[in-house]
Order: structure tokens, then sequence, then C-alpha cells
């Protein structure tokens, strides 16, 4: 039984990296391999500036640009083969996930999914690796089937959707701009997810917290949080699979 009784109609939606795992370094060095066969060096603090919220091809569009040099035909796959070199077979949940989740499960049920800019596969295998894939089933939501990315507000639309609630019923469960603006946009409360407690909120109608330690209270109490005015009132039909 949870510690935090949730109301019936509540529906979780989870980003996946910074959120549920972190990864981001791991994806980062993915695509700066990428970088140095162009000629290109960067640092982290370089990589997590020029590479902050943008798809991978984005990123060797970028990267091209800055070192007059065009990434191989096959520098997606060479990313993402590094990326998980540097992942390796096991990943830790962010701290204080496992716990939130098993509360989340005992007071909710199955009423919560995953909707990342990830490609499918990579979500289910890093929930895999972080062991907390049971909590969500098939409900994993990919920016790559909705053909959307955050900041488009489609992909939390399918995914509510495809789960058959509403976006009133949703509490998003963000880190990054993008995705706050993503569910800002979809008319979904938004908690964004910060290790910085004075960090202020991205947006309005957001309300950030720094431990997932927290967040069943903060999913028990959401239904206090002031409704959120939405340019999208439902969700659009897409392809892909739930």
């Amino acid at each position: 039984m949870s510690e935090f009784p949730v109301r019936a109609d509540e529906f979780v939606v989870f980003d996946l990296d910074g959120v549920l795992v972190d990864t981001q370094d791991a994806e980062n060095g993915g695509i700066a391999h990428v970088g140095e066969m162009m000629g290109l060096r960067l640092d982290k603090d370089q990589r997590d500036e020029l590479f902050s919220g943008k798809k991978m091809q984005e990123c060797f569009d970028l990267m091209a640009d800055l070192s007059g040099n065009a990434p191989p035909q096959d520098a997606m796959a060479i990313a993402r083969a590094r990326c998980e070199e540097l992942i390796g077979d096991r990943i830790e949940p962010i701290d204080g996930v496992a716990y939130a989740l098993e509360q989340l499960a005992a007071a909710v049920g199955d009423r919560m999914c995953v909707a990342s800019n990830s490609p499918l596969a990579i979500m289910r295998s890093r929930l895999e690796k972080a062991r907390i894939l049971h909590h969500f089933g098939d409900r994993l939501f990919s920016a790559y089937d909705a053909d959307a990315w955050k900041p488009d507000p489609k992909l939390f639309l399918w995914a509510a959707g495809s789960c058959g609630v509403t976006p009133d019923e949703c509490v998003v469960v963000e880190d990054s701009p993008v995705g706050v603006d993503a569910a800002v946009a979809a008319g979904m409360r938004v908690l964004q997810y910060t290790a910085d407690p004075d960090t202020p909120p991205h947006r309005e109608g957001a309300l950030t917290f720094p431990s997932m330690r927290a967040l069943p209270r903060l999913v028990r109490d959401a239904h206090l949080m002031a409704p959120v005015a939405a340019p999208f009132a439902a969700a659009a039909p897409f392809g892909g699979t739930s």
C-alpha cells in the first residue's frame, strides 16, 4: 500500500533521461565521438551547451558547421554504439526513483508511462538495464514513432490518447526546458525535477522539486495545481505502438 494515496484519475507521464535514468553524459559522449572523427574536439561543458535538447541529426549538422567537415554516413549508428559502450550493462536509476515508482505503482497501478525523444529500442533497453521497466510494460512512447519531438506537445498528447486518458488527467515529470514546454503546451500539469532546490520553474505552471523521494507526495497533491490552458485540445492520431 502506498504511503501517499493518489487520486484514482491521476496519470503520470515520465520523461526518460534526466528523470528516471541519467545517461546524458553517455549520449553526448557518443555524439562527441563522431565530432572527433570530423576533427572537432569538445569538452564536457561544450557538449552540454551544444547538444542539450537537440535531436542527434541536429547535433551532427551543428558539428559540420563548426568543423567544416561532413559527418560520416553512418554517424548515427557510430554515436549510438559508442553511447552504449559508455553506458555498459547496468544503469543506476536516479536517486529516489526506485522508491518513487514503488509508491506510485501501489497508488495508481499501471497508470504510468514514459514519453521520450529517444528511439523505442533505446528506451526499453535503458529501463531494463535500470531494472524499472516492469513499472511501465509496453506503455513506452517514442518521438520517433510519433514523428514529433519535444517541445512539440504531440508526443505527450499521443501518449495520453493511446492510454485512454485526457490531458487534464496527466501529471508530467520532466527535467528539461523543452520537455516542460511540451507538457505545458499539451495542457498537462508539470513537475520539473532539478537537483538544485534554488532553480526557478522554467515555465509558469510548472512546479520544481529537488528530490525524487518527494514525487509521490507531489503527485498526490497535483490536483491542487492550477489547470494549464493549452492550445491543443485533443490528441492527434499517430502511428507507432503503445
